[in-house]
């Protein structure tokens, strides 16, 4: 049988040393780059996901205490263990229609 040495890039939480993302796999790849890219776009949506903070930190998607909460908070994200969810964003208030009960 022949073996061969593979070397691949693993994300791992800079804050709880986690390496498996919320849907309980390990992101891997051949590059940091592109591990990064990986767990930072769950979807390919970028605004899920992992989260890459300003100060470097490497930050995985549990929802199980408020360091991580605060952390995808900043970034903008919304991490949930709901399979789906929706934010609706109030629109701003728009003046209304004129009336054609008097035309």
């Amino acid at each position: 049988m022949a073996t061969r040495q593979v070397t691949r890039f693993i994300a791992v939480c800079d804050l709880c040393g986690s390496s498996e993302t919320g849907d309980g796999w390990t992101a891997h790849a051949s590059t940091e780059q592109a591990v990064i890219d990986t767990v930072t776009e769950k979807w390919g949506d970028p605004s899920l996901g992992w989260t890459l903070a300003i100060d470097g930190r490497l930050v995985c998607d549990t929802v199980d205490d408020e360091a991580h909460r605060t952390v995808h908070e900043e970034a903008g994200k919304t991490i949930s263990d709901c399979a789906m969810t929706v934010t609706f964003t109030p629109e701003p208030d728009e003046p209304e229609a004129p009336s054609d009960r008097n035309a």
